[in-house]
């Protein structure tokens, strides 16, 4: 497993790619992560499904990757995952949006409909949210997130950039679109980003969905235990690749 750089029209990206070659012809898995996560977060995931090839992204501004002053854009944040895939001459693959990454992943999904073989999504809706100016404060005043400080995260330019760059964007109209199987990921208990109003409404727009609700987590879905977030993904990915 290796940490490695792409250049996106001179931002460098970095992605962890398993590099693993299943006998089984199995389709890649690629996770784009949370708002302030790096793909380093996502190594115990990937750990845990192998030999299954997974890619991680960290997005601009985090993890390894270069942390410009501007380009913060939805855009720009989708842009750096079609880099990556491109890179690396993935033509089918399943992939992966959790929380804020769940906008970046629907937004390349939508552009990209032949090589996406299966969809996750992780507790979020189905829009691309504007930030409100008090937001940076706000956010880095938050405890630790998934075992590190949020302030630590991310450098202070970035964040403010992303706030200062957002848009509100619904992806709710275009999700018809998307006719592969998707599997749709609620925490059941409080702090879930995503009600079971906009679950159901996953379900109406996506002609092939399915909902799993982890009863024991909140928007943290890893926790307290990533068995039972690993035992949907891999019937999942049987029902994708059947």
């Amino acid at each position: 497993m290796d940490s490695n750089l792409v250049s996106n029209k001179g931002t460098l990206i970095e992605f962890i790619d398993s590099k693993s070659n299943s006998t089984k012809n199995e389709t890649p898995f690629v996770i784009v992560p949370g708002l302030s996560e790096s793909a380093e977060d996502y190594i115990p995931l990937i750990q845990s499904l192998y030999p299954r090839r997974c890619i991680a992204i960290s997005l601009r501004g985090r993890g390894k990757s270069d942390d410009p002053e501007v380009g913060y854009t939805l855009e720009d944040h989708i842009s750096d995952i079609d880099a990556v895939i491109k890179h690396l001459k993935i033509n089918e693959l399943i992939i992966m949006g959790y929380s804020r990454g769940v906008s970046y992943t629907l937004g390349y999904a939508l552009s990209n409909l032949n090589s996406i073989k299966g969809l996750v999504l992780g507790d979020y809706p189905a829009y691309h949210s504007q930030l409100p100016t008090n937001w940076v404060e706000q956010f880095t005043a938050l405890p630790i997130w998934r075992g590190k400080p949020l302030p630590g995260r991310m450098k202070i330019h970035s964040l403010y950039g992303i706030q200062r760059e957002s848009k509100q964007v619904s992806f709710w109209d275009r999700l018809g679109n998307i006719l592969c199987p998707v599997l749709i990921i609620r925490g059941g208990k409080t702090g879930s980003l995503l009600s079971p109003k906009d679950s159901n409404q996953y379900l109406e727009r996506f002609p092939n969905s399915n909902l799993v609700v982890l009863e024991d987590s909140d928007h943290n879905i890893f926790e307290p235990n990533i068995e039972n977030l690993l035992k949907e993904l891999k019937e999942f990915f049987v029902l994708v690749e059947s």
